[in-house]
């Protein structure tokens, strides 16, 4: 399987960072630029592209002990399996590790994709910061 792996160490406590992710998957904060509105419908994250198409991820685990949320997007195009992962590890007592893992089939997809997917991450990264030191934009 193709998989898109990154991982950023942030000097933000984990707990922040978790609050950040917990609340991504509810439709809570807006995080990349790619993408206009969100929105939950149940257990999907309903994000809406500048064209109006809707991508519907479906959260599977949220889990705040582990402070690990995964999801996958049934319907991705091009993708017969989308599955991804977020997680948050402490590194100390103000800093965590932020993981972002996305496995892909076909495994190609993943290679054609990385580099948007840097892009997010950096959005992620920067967003989560915003969010831990209460800046303008994190929640918006």
């Amino acid at each position: 399987m193709g998989s898109i792996y990154f991982e950023a160490v942030v000097d933000v406590p984990a707990k922040l960072v978790w609050d950040f992710v917990d609340r991504y998957t509810r439709s809570e904060v807006h995080v990349f630029s790619a993408c206009v509105a969100e929105r939950q419908e149940g257990e999907y994250r309903v994000v809406t592209l500048p064209g109006g198409e809707e991508v519907w991820e479906r959260n599977l685990t949220v889990d705040p002990v582990r402070r690990r949320a995964s999801y996958t997007v049934p319907e991705l195009s091009d993708a017969e399996y989308h599955h991804a992962e977020m997680r948050v590890d402490v590194v100390g007592d103000n800093a965590a590790r932020l993981i972002w893992v996305t496995d892909y089939l076909p495994h190609d997809l993943a290679e054609q994709r990385a580099e948007i997917y840097q892009v997010m991450f950096d959005e992620l990264v920067a967003a989560v910061t915003a969010h831990a030191t209460g800046r303008a934009g994190a929640d918006s």
